[in-house]
């Protein structure tokens, strides 16, 4: 689903008006990883989608499973969880930042059933973060 298509869709829906208030990582160098556990969460059609979508990204530090654990979330609701081994790097990072941030993401590979995040560089974030606290 296109980001202006899933702005349109918070609007008429009620669920979330926007992501005004929360940080906006989406220009900053990305790599693009691969969502866990999103086999239940998801449907085939958004899954097949190859085109960009907004998702945010949002801390779940009372996780019984992951304590660094961070979930992701595209209209609303939860479509999988960063890697354990990413999430413990970007979480005090993105703890920083308030706890949720706004990224990219698209659907899945050929042959796989895992929608993919662009995530920030370690590096970038860092940057970033450095920026708005001195700013």
């Amino acid at each position: 689903m296109p980001t202006w298509w899933e702005q349109l869709l918070h609007l008429t829906t009620g669920r979330v008006d926007r992501h005004t208030g929360l940080p906006d990582l989406r220009p900053l160098p990305s790599r693009r990883v691969a969502l866990e556990r999103t086999h239940y969460l998801v449907n085939d059609r958004e899954r097949l989608g190859q085109e960009r979508r907004l998702y945010v990204l949002r801390r779940e530090p009372t996780s019984r499973r992951n304590p660094t654990g961070i979930a992701v979330f595209s209209n609303g609701r939860t479509v999988g969880y960063l890697p354990d081994r990413i999430a413990t790097d970007l979480a005090p990072l993105l703890d920083s930042l308030g706890g949720a941030a706004v990224v990219n993401g698209a659907g899945t590979l050929l042959g796989s059933m895992r929608l993919r995040v662009d995530v920030p560089t370690d590096e970038a974030l860092r940057e970033f973060v450095g920026a708005r606290v001195e700013g």
